[in-house]
């Protein structure tokens, strides 16, 4: 859900104000749950040292989402979808690079699947003048892999160093406010007010709330964790493609089927 409002979102739209909105309106939302809660001062609570480490995690995925907002302008929710579903394969590599998660075989044929499907969709999306062009999925492409990159970063945090998922989840929804608030300032023509901004804001924190808590259990794979939370793929794809009537779904859903026959391997693996 969260996706879909997000493309609603950002269509046609400008990227910065948007963005600002989105990441105010869950910020604020999780500020006042944490208030009323009581729990506001346990999530304060962090080593000086481990500031820095959020704030980078802030740019990391505001780079993230930058480039993923940019790509959704234009780029058809149906195109868009595949592209983000290759995610959990970037994820999965990084994992085996820097946390030793050694695939078996069942997970390298699941891995052979997902990059046949990535290619495949970008020779066919550049084609298609529908997507936007081959620069937005260029960017999409940078948005995924990007995100993998924070996901990876994520386990460090919370599993290596112990901080909270909830201190996590303020601090960086933070950083990315006050930088997207400076690039809207200078960055805000074209700009329309739409009710999914505060939504895509809610449900992404929502949605980000359970994946940190997922995360921070000792032993957690990241590289299973990041598949099924991609799984929403399905929902994104085909609800998408018919509430914003997007054209030459089949052939895109080819792409898609590959994808996820490689996730769903790499799940039973």
């Amino acid at each position: 859900m969260y996706d879909l409002c997000k493309k609603a979102s950002v269509k046609n739209n400008s990227v910065f104000p948007t963005l600002f909105l989105t990441t105010f309106s869950g910020w604020a939302v999780l500020s006042l749950i944490l208030i009323f809660s009581g729990r506001m001062t346990a999530a304060l609570e962090i080593a000086p040292k481990n500031v820095l480490l959020l704030v980078i995690k802030s740019f990391i995925v505001g780079a993230s989402w930058t480039a993923t907002y940019l790509a959704l302008r234009t780029l058809p929710i149906t195109c868009a979808a595949p592209i983000r579903a290759s995610g959990p394969f970037w994820t999965l590599i990084g994992a085996v690079l820097i946390f030793s998660e050694i695939p078996n075989l069942i997970q390298g044929i699941g891995m052979a699947c997902v990059l046949a499907g990535c290619i495949f969709f970008s020779l066919s999306s550049s084609k298609d003048r529908s997507a936007g062009g081959l620069k937005a999925v260029l960017l999409a492409f940078l948005g995924t892999v990007l995100g993998s990159c924070s996901a990876l970063y994520d386990k460090h945090l919370m599993q290596g160093l112990g901080i909270a998922p909830v201190t996590v989840l303020w601090w960086f929804l933070g950083g990315m406010m006050v930088m997207y608030a400076i690039l809207a300032a200078f960055n805000h023509r074209g700009f329309q007010w739409r009710f999914t901004m505060p939504l895509t804001g809610i449900l992404l924190t929502a949605s980000d709330a359970f994946y940190f808590t997922a995360i921070a259990i000792p032993d957690a794979q990241i590289s299973v964790l990041s598949l099924i939370r991609r799984s929403s793929i399905i929902l994104t794809f085909f609800i998408g493609g018919a509430l914003f009537r997007e054209r030459d779904i089949r052939r895109k859903a080819l792409a898609l089927a590959a994808i996820l026959v490689g996730v769903v391997l790499l799940c039973l693996a």
